[in-house]
């Protein structure tokens, strides 16, 4: 009797100092503030409410963030305001990320693709332009394909999904162990550290001077709201992906490569291949700019994207 009461103590301690330092880890990392002006709104979509941000007037271009852990419509903090004066902007947080629901889903790629899908036509409602970046680029990517008329022209930032890469068996063992309440919570409290997102974004930006407390104190805080693990598990296993090399050859909207030449999660070289895909792609290389050129070098980047988004009529890729 008293051996099994002892193991129900270690058990109920095992458990319940991990379950503790969760606990106490959310309860600091306080809470996320509006991150960008103008009107924000709500979308009650399939799996929970997205928050979304709206700001000028003219013809409506959606940007769409890359979904990293922390990751948010933030991301556009720098290029929002000034596109707004040329256009109705909608930055959208992605479900799981920002402001917006964190429910326990499995989340996918293809399920943020859906997302962006149905607010261009539940939301934005008629034809539109966007930007995205990394793993958003490929989410509008995929959308372009599957309903061309919802996006006329598209920008794409270091775009992630040209090359797949990864196990699915191992990305599902992963995204189970992750899903795990105690287990899951303690892993991902773990590799989400305050100094670990301060590594990971010092890899994201070319100048380490980009990597400002305020950057690292917003990612974490957006880390580690109630349920963060869900789709930050699901990026850090590999569960977001997209793959999107197949799909850009189908693309008949007009493209723009914007490609960092000194990023180094997706090399400047992989632009290539989406060039032999589809010849009528334009690509600008940005230089001394890590994933985020919108952000490092916001203003070069807004004289690209205004200038290719504000041509006269160029005519579709497939024409």
């Amino acid at each position: 009797m008293h051996k099994l009461l002892r193991r129900a103590l270690w058990t109920g301690a095992l458990v319940g100092a991990p379950a503790l330092a969760n606990a106490m880890i959310a309860a600091r990392a306080g809470t996320p503030t509006t991150p960008l002006p103008g009107d924000i709104g709500y979308y009650e979509w399939t799996y929970g409410r997205v928050t979304y941000y709206r700001m000028g007037t003219g013809t409506p271009l959606l940007l769409v963030h890359h979904p990293s852990v922390g990751g948010s419509a933030w991301e556009w903090r720098k290029v929002f305001p000034a596109l707004a004066e040329s256009f109705t902007v909608y930055a959208v947080d992605l479900l799981g990320c920002g402001l917006s629901d964190r429910p326990a889903l499995p989340y996918t790629g293809p399920l943020l693709a859906d997302l962006v899908h149905d607010f261009l036509e539940d939301v934005v409602g008629q034809a539109a332009s966007a930007i995205g970046s990394g793993l958003g680029a490929a989410y509008l990517v995929n959308v372009a394909v599957r309903r061309p008329q919802f996006l006329d022209r598209l920008v794409l930032v270091n775009p992630v999904g040209s090359v797949v890469m990864g196990s699915a068996l191992l990305e599902e063992a992963a995204r189970l162990a992750m899903a795990a309440p105690v287990v899951g919570e303690t892993v991902y409290n773990a590799l989400t550290r305050r100094a670990a997102l301060a590594q990971a974004l010092a890899r994201v930006y070319f100048d380490p001077r980009a990597v400002t407390p305020e950057l690292i104190d917003t990612t974490y805080t957006l880390a580690h709201q109630p349920g963060s693990r869900y789709a930050g598990g699901a990026y850090l296993t590999g569960g977001l992906d997209c793959p999107m090399r197949l799909a850009f050859a189908d693309l008949t909207q007009p493209v723009m490569l914007v490609w960092s030449r000194d990023a180094t999660h997706t090399p400047a070289a992989d632009a290539a291949d989406l060039v032999y895909r589809q010849p009528k792609a334009r690509v600008e290389i940005m230089e001394r700019c890590g994933l985020v050129p919108h952000d490092e070098a916001a203003g070069i980047f807004l004289t690209l994207a205004q200038k290719f988004l504000q041509e006269p009529e160029i005519g579709q890729l497939a024409a």
